[in-house]
């Protein structure tokens, strides 16, 4: 007889109110009771009732997509490339975000792990490998789309950021700029590390001197870009930075916008650059140059690789040569 949720209550020593509370609102629950109960259901092989329904009929098609900050212009096109590459499928697709909250992307996870979604897409925010490996091992199979992480468990279609990151720095120390600030969260966000990484490769290689400074910022929005803009203009002059590498458009446009109201010239006093490429950053007053990275394309690639996987299951997990940055230079270098 199927394990039922009385017999995971039993053995993670929970109410089945609190089982149930995991199955549909994880965070609710405190982490050693989550992991309790996670256990439970992996010792007991337990299925939720209608996954039980959809497995026993053959009929579970539920697909799930995890992304860390939805609201950004560059997850909105990945999000796309997804939904239209599953367009003519059978699959339903369910949508999380992250919120760059490393807690809420595993409460996500282990939601989706609950309810036996078939596959999963993840743009992720934290170290997920093992938990993608466990997933693998439960049948459930997933691409990683962005970072590269390394496994012969799940598929990936990774990008270059540290190319991009060069790629940004090679174009700044090549128009003459030597004092670079980049705007980002690079001990939070691995991306964002890559891009600073490519950075300072590319002032290593310059053979001159060139100072890259971080100007560490909590958001990766347009207000964490205009307050840092505003920090860098409290300096004098000669302390100021001459160019700034953003770790996004939405952060670049925000110092940018900010530059330009307090009647800096820009590119003349301070170079901006930013990174993906969003369609706002061709439409600011002074356009921005940028680092494209192609999210509907690498949307379309993951839900590619996952179909995939469905389709045979039994074959290793396919992975992808990371999709290569590309400088799009516009007036505000």
């Amino acid at each position: 007889m199927p394990a039922s949720v009385k017999d995971v209550a039993a053995l993670a020593g929970v109410s089945a109110s609190t089982v149930s509370n995991y199955l549909t609102h994880p965070h609710l629950l405190g982490q050693a009771s989550r992991e309790r109960v996670r256990q439970a259901i992996e010792t007991l092989g337990f299925v939720p009732n209608e996954s039980a329904r959809q497995l026993r009929a053959g009929t579970g098609k539920l697909l799930a997509v995890s992304l860390i900050d939805a609201w950004q212009p560059f997850f909105a096109e990945l999000s796309r490339g997804v939904e239209d590459a599953l367009r003519d499928t059978p699959y339903a697709l369910v949508f999380s975000n992250s919120n760059r909250d490393e807690q809420r992307e595993r409460d996500n996870l282990d939601m989706f792990e609950a309810h036996r979604v078939q596959g999963l897409i993840i743009y992720p925010q934290g170290e997920v490998t093992e938990r993608l490996e466990r997933l693998a091992a439960r049948g459930i199979k997933s691409v990683v789309v962005g970072p590269t992480l390394a496994s012969g468990r799940f598929a990936s279609a990774p990008f270059d950021d540290r190319g991009g990151g060069r790629l940004a720095g090679e174009h700044l120390i090549g128009r003459g700029h030597t004092r670079i600030a980049f705007l980002g969260d690079p001990d939070a966000v691995v991306q964002s590390a890559e891009r600073l990484a490519g950075l300072r490769d590319a002032a290593a290689a310059a053979g001159r001197d060139v100072r890259v400074d971080t100007l560490p910022i909590a958001e990766l929005n347009v207000e964490a870009g205009a307050e840092a803009a505003a920090r860098l203009l409290a300096l004098g002059p000669r302390d100021r930075p001459d160019a700034l590498f953003a770790a996004n458009d939405m952060v670049a446009i925000g110092a940018l916008t900010s530059l330009l109201r307090h009647g800096v010239d820009v590119p003349g006093e301070i170079a901006v650059v930013g990174f993906d490429d969003i369609t706002l950053a061709r439409q600011t007053v002074v356009p921005l140059t940028t680092v494209r990275q192609p999210g509907y394309e690498i949307g379309r690639a993951g839900a590619s690789l996952l179909l995939t996987q469905l389709r045979d299951p039994d074959a290793p997990p396919p992975r992808l040569t990371p999709f290569a940055a590309e400088l799009v230079v516009r007036d505000s270098s």
